[in-house]
């Protein structure tokens, strides 16, 4: 299958650009003399550096972790209701709301995000040079060099608010306390950035350029979101009905079976909109190793680095199969001891209870998602699995959102409805265990857990508080569940600056002492 096409030539111009941001002493020796002015004078030089701006959405291709091939979630799902880790250090700071501006996952995803920046803009600003490319593949390369600028922005401006906003090649040493710029003007260069993309990207590509490209849906969809994070409810209708007209069109396709959207057979699924796709062999990740379940017969070698809470879990109701789709009572893989081939049994606490029924039994702490191991095809240390950043799913339920801001909760819950129905679980309203909402206020109560339900783990659920105004409510009740104090305030809605940036960065410095638990 084919995806983006590879090319070693970006593992060359990798090197030549790190030179020009590296510090060193040492006297380099001299081995070519292309520099970040002449290096994309060819297609062929454009199309390697594009391939190398979507690698650095999943980092270290062979290897990959950072960024959306996992780290993300530390900053998106994490310092919330829905993660839990039971790893010593920077994980369990988040998931205990106890982190200080030092922590490993602020300064990776920062730094990762505006690595695709940089890309994007050393494409942006040197595409007009290169000879012999037609106007229309000049456009094609600068809508998905604009889209993926626009979609780390967004992330930035989700997790810090305010940031350095460069639109141009710099050098670092020269990028030093550049201003913050308010949310408000990024999201007005996320939405020209977006509109471009838009205009000039095609619904889909052909297998041969390559099937993990951004598309005018993948533009839309952000460009909806974005408007929603705004609460301009109005404008981000128009970009979502127009996504949810490309479905109509055939272009997506919710998938009957809500599982099979993660099974590994079906990397390209036609409900996703815009994600990362691996092969193990090419640019394997580990995410199935951060998130796969530990000592399991079927899905082995896997560490559940990152947990969800039985807090969140425990929210699904029975009767929804979504419930099902995690790793809970079963035996393990490992012998428990030398004198027998059965494993600890690993099983669900209830409520309150600390003491196991037996000394074969393990009391859990957190679950695993099935979302990133659900039938494996290849169950090597680097996997092949499929990363959805953005799918047809998820944007139902805005559409449900924009609805019910706009016209009321009846407005909204066919949209809703039709992400449960698919699930199978009941539906609202039709029956007095699962009551229909009956204000704007108990639609916000009930889509907040379908969002979470739905889009566990990816990459969506501290938006998604912020957004419908139930952050701090949320967590806070999840710290009381945990016997934890409550310390969740308005002020923790953004993360603290990473040290290093803030210790070169006045603005970022004072800003930080208001947003550390």
């Amino acid at each position: 299958m084919n995806f983006i096409k590879l090319s070693q030539r970006f593992l060359y111009f990798s090197m030549v650009l790190a030179s020009v941001s590296a510090c060193t002493k040492l006297e380099p020796e001299l081995y070519s003399d292309l520099t970040t002015e002449n290096a994309y004078s060819t297609e062929s030089d454009i199309n390697a550096a594009l391939t190398g701006t979507y690698a650095s959405l999943g980092p270290y291709p062979g290897d990959a972790y950072l960024y959306y091939a996992g780290y993300l979630v530390m900053i998106t799902d994490y310092a919330t209701d829905m993660g839990f880790s039971t790893a010593a250090g920077n994980p369990t700071h988040l998931s205990n709301f106890s982190y200080d501006e030092n922590n490993r996952y602020f300064k990776s995803n920062w730094q990762n995000m505006y690595q695709v920046i940089s890309n994007a803009n050393l494409l942006i600003d040197n595409i007009d040079a290169v000879s012999g490319m037609s106007d229309e593949n000049k456009n094609l390369v600068l809508g998905q060099a604009r889209f993926l600028r626009a979609l780390a922005y967004n992330d930035l401006t989700d997790g810090w608010g305010p940031v350095p906003l460069i639109t141009a090649t710099k050098n670092p040493a020269e990028s030093y306390n550049t201003p913050l710029s308010s949310v408000e003007q990024v999201d007005s260069l996320i939405h020209s950035d977006c509109q471009f993309a838009a205009e000039v990207l095609p619904e889909r590509w052909t297998s041969e350029l390559g099937l993990a490209r951004a598309t005018k849906g993948a533009a839309l969809t952000l460009l909806g979101k974005n408007y929603m994070r705004a609460h301009q409810y109005e404008q981000a209708k128009v970009y979502i009905d127009q996504v949810l007209a490309l479905r109509d069109q055939g272009v997506y396709t919710l998938n009957a079976d809500f599982k099979n959207e993660w099974s590994e057979s079906n990397k390209m699924d036609k409900g996703m909109i815009f994600g990362i796709l691996h092969e193990s062999a090419l640019n394997g990740g580990e995410i199935t190793n951060h998130f796969g379940p530990s000592d399991h017969p079927e899905v082995t070698d896997r560490w559940q680095y990152y947990g969800v809470s039985l807090q969140f879990w425990r929210k699904f109701d029975d009767r929804d199969p979504r419930k099902q789709f995690f790793y809970y009572n079963y035996e393990g893989n490992a012998a428990r001891d030398g004198s027998t081939s059965h494993g600890f049994y690993y099983m669900i606490p209830r409520p309150g209870q600390t003491t196991a029924p037996n000394d074969t039994t393990k009391l859990m702490q957190n679950v695993a998602t099935k979302k990133y191991s659900y039938e494996m095809v290849n169950g090597s240390y680097l996997d092949g699995r499929t990363i959805q950043v953005f799918r047809i799913a998820d944007v139902i339920l805005c559409k449900a959102e924009i609805e019910n801001a706009l016209g009321g909760p009846s407005a909204g819950l066919p949209y809703l409805n039709e992400i449960r129905k698919r699930a199978g679980a009941p539906l609202l309203g039709e029956s007095t265990d699962f009551p229909a909402p009956a204000s704007n206020d108990e639609f916000i109560d009930a889509l907040v857990n379908e969002r979470g339900f739905e889009l566990v783990f990816e990459y969506k659920r501290k938006a998604d508080l912020i957004r419908l105004g139930k952050y701090e409510e949320i967590c806070n009740e999840y710290l009381q569940a945990r016997g934890m104090t409550p310390k969740v305030t308005e002020k923790l809605r953004y993360f603290p600056y990473p040290l290093d940036e803030a210790n070169l960065h006045p603005e970022m410095a004072a800003a930080n002492a208001q947003r550390l638990p």
